[in-house]
């Protein structure tokens, strides 16, 4: 039975959308089905030119729950997940994409763990992948790696056990070095919390940055079921080349560096948070270990790239001599 407007719901659940027609019916009857049900739910709509509005309005009428904001142009990814946050008010919180997939009972399971575990500021779930579908990725045996049955590649998924350490630089490091899909941040969230964060910043992998202001605030923890499942599709954004992705994520049209962006933000990161000196040293001390491992991954993959364009070009003047 759908809750009173009047309500004040335990979870806000922020739902940031652009042209999702083609999912958007599907993950609203997700959570109106789920066994957890004092929550609301705030469709951002970021301006689509499909049916997705039209779908979020017979889904207001249909459950009071269900709220709607039409942005009056394209803001970008980051700044409408950042929006519908701000939309928001219970002391719980959630973002969901549009195109995922739940088992009902996953707000109940994240629920539970943060009522029982007052040090855990996010709750989430072992994660499985789909295809556009909703049909899962087999699992190689051996390696126990999602394959993409389309391509054959490998993935891996976060791991669950990402932030759950006690101690806070260990959390953070988790988060730096092993939250490659970011895909925590789909999970239950103290309002108080992500509250002393900066949101999402403005660059590729930005969520990854939030989860590691939100590791120093507090401990992660996962159900140990697959309740969630990210979907692959063409359309998703992790098939868009780097230009295209910096207009994906916002429209101000502003240049900017990217690494530049990112040293800045982890580097500060630890500023203002309730962990000691130490603890802050050794952050400011992983991100720099971690961006030289990183540059020196890009530099060795660019001449193994170079190596093997110019072996290319010198059997190619081989065969033509």
């Amino acid at each position: 039975m759908a809750l009173s407007t009047q309500h004040s719901p335990r979870l806000s659940i922020g739902l940031p959308v652009y042209n999702g027609e083609r999912y958007l019916a599907e993950i609203l009857d997700c959570f109106l089905t789920q066994t957890f049900q004092d929550f609301e739910i705030t469709v951002c709509d970021n301006a689509s030119t499909d049916q997705t509005a039209e779908t979020c309005r017979s889904f207001v009428e249909r459950d009071p729950r269900v709220r709607y904001h039409r942005n009056d142009r394209n803001l970008g990814a980051i700044p409408n997940f950042n929006k519908v946050f701000e939309l928001s008010r219970a002391p719980l919180f959630k973002w969901i994409a549009h195109d995922d997939l739940y088992h009902p009972r996953y707000l109940e399971s994240c629920v539970r763990i943060l009522d029982e575990n007052p040090d855990v500021v996010l709750a989430h779930s072992k994660t499985a992948f789909v295809d556009d579908r909703g049909t899962p990725f087999p699992i190689d045996p051996v390696t126990g790696c999602y394959v993409d049955p389309r391509t054959g590649i490998a993935q891996t998924a976060d791991s669950p056990m990402v932030a759950d350490s006690p101690t806070a630089i260990l959390r953070f490091w988790q988060v730096l070095s092993g939250a490659c899909w970011g895909t925590h941040m789909f999970g239950v969230i103290r309002r108080a919390a992500l509250q002393k964060t900066g949101l999402i910043p403005n660059f590729s992998g930005g969520d990854r940055a939030m989860l590691a202001e939100l590791a120093l605030l507090g401990r992660f923890q996962c159900s140990k079921e697959v309740l969630f499942s990210k979907r692959f599709h063409e359309d998703a954004s992790c098939h868009l080349d780097e230009k295209e992705i910096v207009g994906w994520l916002s429209t101000d049209g502003k240049a900017y560096s990217r690494r530049m962006r990112q040293l800045r933000t982890y580097f500060s990161t630890p500023l203002g948070k309730p962990v000691g000196l130490l603890t802050k040293a050794g952050c400011v001390g992983l991100v720099a270990a971690h961006s030289a491992k990183v540059a020196a991954q890009a530099i060795a993959g660019k001449d193994a790239r170079r190596a093997a364009q110019g072996l290319a070009w010198r059997t190619s003047k081989s065969a033509q001599a």
